[in-house]
């Protein structure tokens, strides 16, 4: 019985799925199926890829959010670093003007 929650954990983890998913699938402690997996050749570099990938959508997300926001405020100008440059900049003044004053 041990073993074989076990050997489902890992072919669980190697198709994708989160430590909190498994542990719901297979009735077994978050914490017995993390300690399990960390035991396992080839853990470190999947949850080291799952971080990259987790990250690089996390910024197509904001990029599109922030797009759409523009779009809703009718802004119609290309993003740059020069235009994200100066909308930091009013945005600092504004923050300082109603702490400050």
């Amino acid at each position: 019985m041990e073993s074989n929650w076990k050997e489902k954990a890992s072919k669980y983890y190697n198709d994708g799925l989160k430590i909190s998913d498994i542990a719901l699938l297979l009735e077994v402690s978050r914490q017995s199926v993390s300690a399990f997996l960390k035991s396992q050749p080839g853990f470190r570099e999947e949850k080291e890829r799952r971080k990259r990938e987790n990250a690089r959508k996390r910024r197509i997300y904001k990029t599109d959010k922030q797009r759409s926001y523009r779009a809703e405020q009718g802004i119609s100008m290309q993003v740059s670093a020069e235009t994200m440059k100066r909308e930091h900049e009013l945005a600092v003044l504004e923050l300082s003007r109603e702490r400050y004053h």
